[in-house]
């Protein structure tokens, strides 16, 4: 059995069995007063005011103090003046109470003496170990504890009813604005938690308790940015062995949003492409709207699963019936023609004489609103179809047989079901049926449960860093020649060098320093060559003219040598010139791009697109964030180009696969071992006859 003494500092808060609240208020039209009469409605353990003066409050006995309190609670909500915030919470820990939700403002979105004030809460939570919820929230609710913690309800509006759907909110006012309309939509939100500021409590870690929850199965969250990327991998990890979807709405996608965002929460946001990578990488679905983000939860509430893509609709108008078999086609979802045995059986129990289809859609016509018999006959057969994994069927919102019979129809089948309806039905919302107001809606959220109903537990990459390999390579780096600047870059030959120790496949080469030695450096090396400069000063060879290509016999290597150094000294008078690589040209049916860039949130991120030139004419690639394995690998290729790339004409074969497979994985290796390389660029990576070579590299080290 738990006990105080083995429960979490985070469970106490979250789910406490005992509360009290400094600045608790008789006054209904004070904050203090609205959240503690909240906290009076349904929790089943002791509530105690704290307040200066009053010795009653709202009807409980009055504490002058933290440390007057009778017990150490496990939760205290604070809404006293920002000055005195950091005070009251270090009393708090001081009595023993295992967590503060601090509703009051004035802190870090204040400016900076309120940020200097929150780093003073943020020292005080981990110095002592008290959680922190907040400052600047608007509280949370956990309506399966009876905690009504928040001020986003009204003492007279009534409870949630509480089910499996969590939503948490970085943003109070609008988690509050999307917590109205999940209700409104039919959403049963046991659990919502709005973070804030985040002195101490951020949306990863509460996302990453609330996913261990049992009565949780779908965690909804709105963020402005990420503070804790490692543990929101963690909990998307986690959500994918318990089967758990978690959908993320992220503020903050453009630069613009990106400022705004930097100043409502004081704090960084990452690159929205990289997010959306991470979060396709790890399982995460993104919302790229509010209603969206609503839809999900609407879909993924009832904790049904999908055994295939198929999707029969049922309609009695054509046009929205043409509508949904548009959308769901447009979703990725199959809208299967019904075997000629099931057309017969509908046809059967239609009204007669019948002007519909029973194709898929199936249409009944207006004949059956007369008919609620009939209607009742063919919806339960389409319901039972061998040819259905999906339902979705069309309706008006009001009472009637035909309402009745989706209901019954929907309790009595386990297939995932949509309903598109003139508007919400509170029918429907009772019995916890799916419904939406947009076909496109309703098939993007069917399309979404098939991804969680064939989404497998993430594979363990099990990463080690091998020591004896970043000595190596560190030592290659101190002996590079780079310059005393906070960043350099490597030469092609030490990059090379040290793609090799991860596996890569480099060109046959050899550096030289005269005209002579590239002429023997070519014949050892056999076939047609290119020539480069090395230079520090000359990360773009072709930019100065310092690269020469398909060069053959000593006479052809010659002439190319002396004039690609003249063309650099005139146009690149102050490079310092270390050598001339002699490089073999390899074919390439292909050229690709792998590259490592960090981004100010998730780190170091693997990225693969198209190379040569056509890198900055598509700008398209993958982004995969290290450790992964060669499978995950695999499967970010498909993606490239919309998976042409793998199974086009002239795409990759099986073996080229899992060669760029291992470039990628290799890649994200060295990102791992050695934080102080800030960038890779492998360009091209080029690729023929089941072999991929890196024909050049770049990479940037970062001495600070």
């Amino acid at each position: 059995m738990t006990t105080e003494a083995t429960r979490s500092p985070l469970d106490r808060l979250l789910s406490p069995r005992s509360i009290a609240m400094v600045g608790a208020s008789n006054s209904p039209t004070r904050i203090g007063g609205t959240v503690f009469a909240n906290l009076l409605r349904a929790f089943p353990g002791e509530v105690h005011p704290v307040h200066p003066r009053d010795e009653v409050v709202q009807g409980r006995t009055a504490y002058r103090s933290v440390a007057d309190l009778p017990e150490a609670v496990d939760m205290a909500v604070i809404a006293v003046p920002a000055p005195a915030v950091v005070d009251v919470v270090a009393a708090c820990a001081a009595r023993g109470v295992g967590g503060a939700t601090v509703i009051t403002s004035g802190f870090a979105e204040a400016g900076p003496e309120g940020r200097a004030l929150q780093d003073r809460l943020t020292a005080v939570a981990r110095e002592t170990g008290i959680r922190v919820i907040g400052p600047n929230c608007i509280g949370y609710m956990n309506t399966h504890g009876g905690v009504m913690a928040n001020f986003m309800v009204t003492v007279d509006e009534p409870l949630p009813t509480p089910g499996p759907v969590a939503l948490v909110s970085q943003s109070g006012g609008f988690g509050s604005y999307i917590t109205n309309k999940a209700v409104l939509a039919g959403l049963r939100l046991g659990w919502f938690v709005s973070t804030g500021n985040e002195s101490d409590v951020n949306v990863a870690n509460v996302l990453r308790h609330l996913v261990e929850r049992p009565e949780v199965g779908v965690l909804l969250s709105f963020a402005e940015t990420l503070r804790d990327p490692e543990v929101f991998v963690e909990t998307a990890r986690r959500a994918a062995e318990l089967d758990k979807p978690l959908v993320l709405l992220k503020a903050g996608r453009s630069e613009e949003a990106a400022r705004a965002a930097m100043s409502h929460t004081a704090s960084i946001v990452g690159s929205a492409r990289v997010l959306d990578a991470v979060c396709r990488q790890y399982g995460v679905f993104v919302a790229s709207t509010m209603e969206e983000l609503l839809d999900l939860g609407t879909i993924f509430q009832d904790g049904r699963r999908a055994r295939g893509d198929r999707v029969v609709v049922m309609t009695s108008s054509g046009g929205a019936g043409v509508l949904l078999a548009d959308e769901a086609g447009l979703a990725g979802l199959s809208v299967p023609v019904l075997p000629e045995e099931e057309q017969r059986s509908l046809a059967e129990r239609m009204p007669v004489p019948f002007y519909g289809s029973t194709v898929n859609p199936v249409d009944t016509t207006a004949q059956t609103t007369a008919m609620p018999e009939a209607y009742r006959k063919v919806l339960f057969s389409v319901a039972g179809s061998p040819s259905a994994d999906m339902v979705a069927a069309v309706t008006w919102a009001r009472p009637g047989p035909a309402n009745d019979a989706i209901v019954e129809m929907y309790g009595g089948t386990d297939k995932p079901v949509a309903i598109l309806s003139t508007a919400w039905s509170e029918q429907f919302q009772e019995a916890g049926v799916p419904t939406y107001t947009d076909p496109r809606r309703a098939m993007v959220a069917l399309a979404a449960l098939v991804r969680q109903s064939r989404r497998r537990p993430l594979p363990e990459t099990g990463f080690v860093p091998d020591a004896d390999r970043i000595g190596r390579v560190r030592a290659l780096l101190s002996g590079a020649g780079t310059e005393t600047t906070l960043e350099s870059t490597l030469l092609e030959s030490t990059g090379k060098r040290i793609l090799a120790e991860y596996g890569v496949p480099v060109t046959p080469e050899e550096q030289v320093t005269s005209v002579e030695a590239a002429i023997e450096a070519a014949g050892r090396i056999g076939g047609a060559v290119a020539l480069k400069v090395m230079s520090h000063q000359l990360p773009h060879k072709s930019d100065a003219g310092a690269i020469r290509l398909g060069l053959r016999g000593a006479d052809a290597v010659r002439t190319g040598y002396l004039e690609m150094l003249d063309e650099v000294a005139a146009r690149e008078p102050d490079a310092r010139v270390e050598g001339v690589l002699v490089q073999r040209m390899v074919p390439a049916r292909m050229e690709l791009t792998c590259g490592v860039n960090r981004d100010p949130v998730f780190g170091p991120m693997v990225a693969l697109g198209l190379g040569g030139v056509l890198v900055e004419v598509l700008s398209e690639a993958v982004l995969l964030r290290p450790p992964f394995d060669a499978d995950t690998a695999r499967a970010a290729l498909r993606d490239l180009l919309g998976g042409r790339l793998v199974t086009g004409r002239r795409g990759l074969s099986d073996a080229e696969q899992d060669a760029v497979a291992r470039v990628m994985t290799g890649l994200g290796d060295l990102a791992l071992e050695l934080p102080e390389v800030a960038e890779v660029d492998v360009n091209p990576l080029r690729v023929a006859d089941d072999a991929v070579y890196a024909a050049d590299a770049l990479i940037v080290v970062d001495h600070g």
